[in-house]
């Protein structure tokens, strides 16, 4: 009987989260009708109904809601169990599937991956490196580590330090172009610019409680911060790039800081996971990783904090 319960708030569960029977049930391996009889027992045993069907969609009742926070709390408290009584047999095992930014992956973690992977040799890490912002529940990924702004309230946050970007050039290129003095002379110089966010090309910048906002001509445009560095070595511009991918290039040389009393306005470096579950050991070992290896490369890591709901 208890396993049927179990099997019935399990249901539940995942098709509250995707509101679809059918996406639950690939989730879950069965079939929807499957699915869709252990969402109605558990209905009839509670003499309640917590999902509101139509033919082209599904969502919560009120009392769906307020039964789905205390179901997501039991099952993360049995996994918890069994992860704890995994964890006692000693090595970390399965499959960790992450989702990195590209130029914070390449630049600190993917230069130093084979000390985590030889501490958990029968870890399986599929890593993805793309700027894009994944879809941890739709995709299956285990965790995300994002730079930048926080929007989807179905994820769990944890901050691992802080990001800021700060403008670079090299020396030949402001030899031949000249040193801007304010940010308002950007706008006549060669810019090189990261495409993320909204409007890519309008840099805004902070100079203690000052701020400024301008729209830069883009010389070259990358989706890829590498790239950018490549291109910023080579003398075509001014680039806007985090202090994590230039750090190293500034402490030899290679680089210089250009309005060096101006910054972007500070972001963060987060580990994004699944709304209200369980993080497996896994997934806290290679975060505890992921935060050793981007510490003091943003301008200093702060603390950090207890995950939060987004």
């Amino acid at each position: 009987m208890i396993r049927n319960q179990l099997a019935e708030i399990a249901c539940f569960v995942e098709v509250a989260h995707r509101l679809s029977f059918a996406q639950a049930a690939v989730r879950l391996g069965m079939h929807v009708s499957g699915v869709s009889r252990a969402v109605a027992a558990l209905e009839s045993r509670l003499g309640v109904r917590l999902l509101q069907r139509t033919t082209r969609q599904v969502g919560l009742t009120e009392a769906g809601r307020t039964h789905l926070a205390r179901c997501e709390g039991l099952l993360a408290e049995i996994a918890e169990a069994e992860a704890a009584a995994s964890a006692s047999g000693g090595a970390l095992r399965g499959r960790l599937r992450a989702s990195i930014p590209s130029g914070l992956g390449l630049a600190h973690l993917t230069p130093r991956i084979g000390e985590f992977v030889a501490a958990h040799p029968e870890l399986e890490l599929d890593l993805h490196l793309s700027n894009r912002n994944v879809d941890l529940v739709e995709e299956a990924f285990d965790v995300a580590i994002r730079v930048g702004e926080l929007r989807d309230s179905r994820l769990v946050a944890r901050r691992l330090g802080d990001s800021r970007r700060v403008l670079v050039a090299s020396a030949a290129y402001l030899a031949t172009a000249g040193q801007p003095r304010r940010p308002a002379d950007l706008e006549r110089h060669a810019c090189l610019v990261l495409d993320v966010g909204a409007i890519a090309d309008r840099w805004e910048l902070r100079r203690r409680r000052r701020r400024e906002t301008l729209r830069v001509p883009p010389r070259v445009r990358s989706n890829n911060a590498l790239a950018l560095l490549d291109a910023c070595r080579a003398g075509a511009g001014i680039a806007l790039l985090p202090q994590f991918v230039v750090a190293g290039d500034l402490a030899d040389g290679r680089l210089v800081r250009v309005l060096d009393a101006w910054t972007a306005i500070e972001q963060g470096i987060f580990a994004i996971y699944p709304g209200n579950r369980f993080i497996p050991a896994k997934v806290r070992a290679f975060v505890a990783f992921v935060e050793h290896c981007v510490r003091d490369v943003g301008g200093g890591a702060r603390p950090p904090k207890r995950s939060t709901r987004r």
